[in-house]
């Protein structure tokens, strides 16, 4: 109320006033359809501060070109719906008991465990990173999700989707792929129906690629798990070992 009655003050004070301002015609150029009806504003909750996403159409249809866009941001404010669509990540992933990663923070704070090492225990944990699991540390050690997700997209060691029971990996460096390594790898694509980086509907298998896996003497080589390694494979044997680990689940 109290704004209001200033507000109406100062507009009965300029009431008698000389008017000093000067209309010009006005001269419109007809925007391009595209152009139209882009124009949005973000409002920052805390101050309502409001500012525009910057697409910087303005600028460039401006007809007099008195128009510079500032990049540069001062309200540091997330995109419009970030929010909602990091929640639906989370609810479209599987369930995860957070439970499990009580003694890997805890030896983050007791040990001074680095990052890596605990996104390490936590993929021995889960066999993946599940999102929700990053979401819980970030907020548990004060890191910032952009840098925990950065360390685990670097690495190949890390894996951000469920694997399979049985992790499939053909290694694709230069004396494998001589020997053969592309065929091997669609003899198992077509064996199980995936295709690299794919991962059957029984979650049984996972098959991937890798750089090289260090037994360059056995090429073409393919490894299953961390432990068992398989030299010079062929395409047929390739599809033998899918048969004889689907024997040892009972499936025909």
């Amino acid at each position: 109320m109290l704004g209001m009655l200033k507000a109406m003050r100062q507009t009965i004070g300029h009431l008698g006033q000389k008017k000093i301002t000067v209309q010009y015609p006005e001269e419109r150029e007809q925007l391009a359809e595209r152009s139209r009806g882009l124009f949005r504003v973000v409002v920052d909750p805390t101050s309502d501060d409001a500012r525009c996403r910057a697409c910087t159409l303005c600028e460039t249809n401006c007809p007099v070109q008195v128009i510079r866009v500032n990049y540069t941001s001062r309200y540091e404010l997330p995109l419009p719906g970030q929010a909602r669509i990091a929640e639906r990540r989370l609810d479209s992933q599987p369930p995860v008991d957070l439970t499990r990663l009580d003694p890997i923070v805890e030896g983050y704070f007791a040990s001074g465990t680095g990052m890596i090492g605990v996104l390490q225990h936590t993929q021995e944990e889960y066999g993946y990173l599940p999102r929700a699991a990053l979401h819980d540390i970030a907020q548990r050690t004060g890191t910032s999700l952009a840098q925990i997700y950065g360390v685990a997209s670097f690495y190949n060691q890390f894996r951000l989707s469920p694997v399979g029971k049985y992790l499939i990996t053909v290694c694709q460096g230069t004396a494998c792929h001589v020997a053969g390594a592309p065929l091997v790898a669609a003899a198992f694509s077509e064996e199980l129906g995936i295709p690299l980086d794919g991962t059957t509907k029984d979650r049984l298998f996972t098959l991937q690629a890798v750089n090289c896996v260090g037994a360059c003497a056995l090429a073409p080589v393919v490894r299953v798990g961390d432990d068992d390694t398989y030299g010079r494979m062929t395409p047929d044997l390739s599809r033998k070992l899918v048969r004889d680990l689907r024997a040892q689940e009972g499936l025909e």
